[in-house]
């Protein structure tokens, strides 16, 4: 959805239920069974439930030390997935499904094949009164659970682990979790299968409302790492469990009527404030790397993000992914005779406590107006606009 479908929405009547819009746009039906769930992914069982649509979307925050891998982001489209959920008494379990026409697999002779692969994220914690983590991996204060599984020559290779940020990515204990991935050549499609534990130590998805995120990657655009795909917060409903009501509120922020605003102003607004340091929309003066690019934001941030980003950027601060790729020649070289990293390419520095504090302003003082009509803007950028659920 664009500017103008956006805009038609803002006609809708306010009356509706609070979070209605959220729930029908951002939610996908977890259906209770009696268990097991099947770990095979090509078990028929899986086709029977209802499908949700969702679009991964290039992350263009990294850039890899690969010309080719660069390259290919460049022309990067969002990707349609299909998202699929149940549990019984014991799991939890999410299927993705997407289109590949090339199966990639990685492949123990060759260090530049790089399987296809996908990974689910959740919060560690998430509840009333928790922000979400960053999307891109977590972040410092807010850790996520990643069960990540890739396609290798001799059929796939699966993991757990925990991660704070972009490059953090930390093994852990499975604790019962297991992921599966499968190529359909016929279809040309792969299907990835996550089975996490409904309850394990201090992690519990018992829940009404669980958030989680999606990534893929595909080999054959050399992406690896931080170079994928992915969606933005969606939340597993599980009809079983009540949702608490001051989590919805809080997650269903920028879906309401209510909440979004002029869609002309906040474009003007935010080439004024945020194109000096971000590409954004059609202007893209700002020098690479100096800040994220903003040019997909919309599929990837939830409008509850973009507007704290805006009030307090130093809430979630989103790591420099790679500093080094950028050298300050106007100073001496170290020791070692490396020139020391750019400052202009570091997004946050540390306070005296050592807490990550980010370079951008705080917008703490604009009108409300104003801040919604920016949040609708960028909302608009590489995504449907919040409300607007595509058929699978």
């Amino acid at each position: 959805m664009r500017a103008a479908a956006f805009a038609a929405t803002l006609l809708l009547a306010p009356a509706a239920r609070a979070g209605e819009a959220f729930l029908a746009s951002e939610t996908v039906e977890a259906r209770e069974v009696p268990g097991p769930l099947p770990a095979d992914p090509a078990a028929a069982f899986w086709d029977g439930l209802p499908a949700a649509a969702a679009e991964a979307a290039p992350q263009r925050t990294v850039r890899l030390h690969d010309r080719r891998a660069n390259e290919a982001l460049v022309s990067a489209r969002p990707r349609p997935v299909r998202l699929r959920a149940a549990f019984d008494g014991k799991y939890l379990a999410v299927v993705v499904d997407w289109s590949d026409d090339v199966e990639d697999r990685t492949r123990p002779d060759a260090t530049d094949a790089y399987g296809d692969a996908a990974a689910l994220q959740i919060p560690v914690r998430f509840g009333a009164g928790v922000r979400l983590p960053y999307v891109g991996m977590g972040d410092e204060a807010m850790p996520v659970s990643v069960s990540l599984v890739r396609a290798a020559a001799q059929g796939t290779q699966a993991r757990e682990a925990v991660a704070t940020g972009f490059g953090s990515l930390t093994r852990a204990e499975a604790g019962g979790a297991r992921s599966a991935l499968r190529y359909d050549r016929e279809r040309k499609a792969w299907r990835a299968l996550f089975l996490r534990p409904l309850s394990s130590g201090d992690r519990d998805l018992r829940r009404g409302l669980v958030p989680f995120a999606v990534a893929l990657w595909e080999g054959s655009r050399q992406e690896r790492g931080g170079n994928k795909a992915l969606t933005r917060w969606k939340f597993l409903r599980l009809a079983r469990f009540p949702v608490d009501q001051a989590y919805l509120a809080e997650m269903a922020w920028g879906w309401e009527p209510a909440d979004r605003g002029n869609l002309a102003r906040g474009k003007q607004l935010a080439e004024a404030m945020c194109a000096a340091c971000h590409a954004l929309g059609e202007r893209r003066a700002a020098v690479p790397g100096i800040a994220p690019d903003l040019s997909g934001i919309g599929a990837i941030a939830t409008p509850g993000y973009l507007r704290d980003s805006l009030v307090d950027p130093s809430a979630v601060v989103v790591p420099s992914p790679n500093p080094a790729q950028h050298q300050d020649r106007s100073q001496a070289p170290g020791v070692a005779g490396a020139w020391p990293n750019h400052d202009g390419f570091v997004w946050s520095r540390r306070d005296a406590a050592g807490k990550a504090v980010s370079k951008m302003p705080a917008y703490a003082a604009m009108p409300k107006p104003d801040l919604a009509a920016v949040v609708s803007y960028l909302m608009t950028l590489g995504a449907p606009a919040p409300g607007e659920r595509r058929q699978p």
